[in-house]
């Protein structure tokens, strides 16, 4: 295997060929202290992977080369060719923006790049900026799953609750950060890939990949979501948020398209009053009937002025309101949930992928633009997992 590593780095490259998924780690020094990098390698011929080393986002810097081990996760052979290492540039802010005549978005690199900043640029309402809220890791516009609650995993702890495996993109309940992996960032686009921590506990990574791409495409924002686990686990079926989506508690009203006559411009469904759901959890859950194709939502605000989110091929949401008081702050507590829910059982080592659209003004607005790509792409994942 050729070597190539520098005396001080923060990023290093893999070159591979594997007949099988393999799990692989390195002893280096940052910051004082040994630290054990883990990471993963799906099965191919002509393999390359990069990741930054832990520490990146604190502008730490790795140096030295202890240990390289792989474990194959299955049957078969594999060669490692080469790895080299190299010194980047450190993140200045964490945040990263696109933006066009529309929209201005935001992501949140320092916690595994989800969405933290969604501005409309023709926003009729006063003070209303960012429409996402980002209050802690748990918020923002994420990836979130739900695997196994049995041994050999030990359940974490959430509200005084037995947790399962959930892989959070922003971090823990304890506010810890995701890794950041790898990113790229373009006039109009954001990739982004991050190893996700587990909620409910504190401190602990999931073994698991999360990948992101935003693209800006006129007047929507679509996303490109991707998770690999890499546990081994065995997975129940279970409701997965595709994605959960966080909004500034001033857009307090919940719009969507409950009834048999999709795209045909028929009558709307509204919650002005909801609360958070623990409290009456069957009220905060919505089901399409099988007919309807038209699975969009919207946050709105009394003058119906808000933001959609259309995620093709989902047939159910949960949403609610946390701590109402109607602030266009994101950084307050208060907030509006909504997620898409799919049944879905997590397999390691098999990749899960869905894409989604976002846009914002007025209901009608929302609603014709959706509309007019309603075809944009079919969630396969979303519909074929649930086995």
């Amino acid at each position: 295997m050729k070597l190539n590593v520098k005396e001080k780095y923060n990023r290093y490259r893999i070159v591979y060929k594997s007949d099988a998924p393999l799990k692989g780690s390195f002893y280096f020094d940052c910051g004082g202290e040994r630290v054990k990098e883990e990471f993963y390698l799906p099965a191919g011929e002509n393999g390359v992977f990069v990741s930054y080393t832990e520490g990146y986002i604190e502008n730490k810097y790795a140096s030295g080369l202890y240990d390289l081990t792989f474990d194959v996760c299955g049957e078969g052979e594999y060669c490692v060719s080469e790895l080299e290492t190299e010194l980047c540039g450190v993140l200045s802010g964490g945040t990263y923006y696109i933006e066009n005549e529309y929209l201005k978005v935001g992501a949140e690199l320092i916690w595994g790049g989800g969405l933290s900043y969604i501005e409309d640029k023709k926003c009729p309402v006063e003070g209303l900026k960012n429409m996402l809220n980002h209050a802690d890791t748990g918020r923002l516009v994420q990836q979130s799953y739900y695997g196994t609650g049995e041994p050999p995993y030990v359940k974490g702890e959430f509200m005084g609750n037995p947790w399962v495996y959930n892989p959070v993109q922003g971090g823990d309940r304890g506010n810890k950060k995701s890794k950041l992996i790898d990113y790229k960032v373009t006039e109009n686009s954001i990739y982004v890939k991050c190893r996700p921590r587990d909620w409910g506990h504190v401190g602990l990574y999931t073994d698991s990949y999360m990948e992101n791409e935003y693209t800006l495409d006129g007047e929507y924002l679509r996303v490109w979501n991707r998770f690999t686990d890499w546990s081994g686990y065995k997975h129940p079926v279970n409701s997965q948020e595709v994605p959960a989506f966080y909004t500034v508690s001033y857009l307090n009203n919940f719009w969507f398209y409950g009834k048999d006559k999709p795209w045909q411009d028929d009558e709307l469904d509204v919650r002005r009053d909801l609360i958070f759901w623990p409290e009456d959890w069957p009220r905060h859950r919505f089901y399409l009937k099988p007919e309807n194709s038209e699975s969009w939502c919207a946050w709105c605000d009394d003058n119906d002025y808000g933001i959609g989110l259309y995620v093709p091929d989902v047939r159910r949401y949960i949403a609610g309101r946390f701590s109402y008081n109607g602030t266009k702050d994101p950084a307050a507590g208060p907030t509006n949930y909504v997620a898409p829910l799919a049944m879905i059982r997590l397999v390691s080592y098999e990749p899960l992928s869905y894409t989604y659209l976002i846009t914002a003004g007025d209901l009608k607005t929302i609603r014709s633009r959706f509309k007019s790509c309603k075809d944009f792409v079919k969630n396969a994942d979303l519909t074929d997992r649930a086995k």
